[in-house]
């Protein structure tokens, strides 16, 4: 009876051994995988980021179209307006007015939309840039939370071994 009470005893110091590291080793992982998490939000960012860009640059576009369509109906309604009041004749300083109004017009389309633009491509370069090193950066976390998970196990597996034989064998 007294060996069958110190097997019991030393099965349930083995497995409290075992239960000590796994519950270790567990708890590792669970952080490795708050960094995994924490990755993937910073990840959504970006994405979250970029969709940004992308609608504000759908905003202005749509903006431009909507001035060049208001600009040719202004345009066309003041040829109309010429016209009239030239009595359809095709005087030459009428046309030569409306070809410099139109010039007046598109460069001050240009210059209105044109710093937009440029602030918003370099915007989106920035943002593609810093999600490369993003994602670059984050890969290499994720190898090395890899190789340490591997050698975590190795050594926790080794420590239990260790622990196991400082048990006392009756």
């Amino acid at each position: 009876m007294k060996t069958n009470t110190t097997t019991k005893t030393n099965q349930q110091s083995i497995n409290a051994v075992d239960s000590i590291w796994d519950g270790w080793l567990n708890s590792f992982k669970t952080l490795q995988g708050f960094q995994t998490e924490m990755a993937e939000k910073s990840l959504q960012a970006v994405e979250n980021q970029k969709e940004f860009m992308n609608t504000t640059r759908g905003a202005l576009k749509k903006m431009e179209e909507e001035e060049t369509k208001i600009k040719e109906e202004w345009k066309t309604s003041l040829q109309s307006t010429m016209n009239t009041v030239d009595n359809n004749q095709g005087n030459p300083l009428v046309s030569t007015w409306m070809n410099q109004i139109e010039e007046i017009n598109n460069s001050v389309q240009a210059l209105s939309w044109t710093p937009s633009k440029i602030m918003l491509d370099l915007f989106t370069q920035s943002q593609d840039q810093f999600e490369s090193n993003i994602k670059e950066a984050l890969d290499q976390q994720q190898k090395g939370r890899s190789e340490v998970l591997k050698t975590v196990e190795q050594l926790t597996e080794k420590m239990k071994q260790t622990h196991k034989e400082l048990l006392p064998t009756v």
